[in-house]
């Protein structure tokens, strides 16, 4: 990071009375740096982690329909 810029962004936090805003932009830092709160996933089950990972590495819409097959079930279902 250019000092220049991150000089920039202390003289803005500094400048800055609310504390709402200021509260913010700490969550946001301590969320992107990875300090405070645990992740997300250190609470799941090992079954669950495992779970997750197999969804992510599924190939992306291997469950979806067709569009010709979307159209055949509109039509059947504005049929009655």
């Amino acid at each position: 990071m250019s000092t220049s810029l991150k000089q920039e962004l202390i003289d803005k936090i500094s400048a800055t009375e609310d504390e709402d805003l200021l509260q913010l932009l700490k969550e946001d830092l301590d969320y992107f740096t990875g300090v405070g709160k645990p992740d997300i996933v250190d609470e799941l089950s090992q079954e669950d982690l495992s779970e997750l990972k197999n969804l992510l590495n599924e190939p992306f819409g291997h469950e979806t329909e067709s569009y010709e097959d979307f159209k055949k079930a509109i039509d059947r279902w504005r049929t009655k």
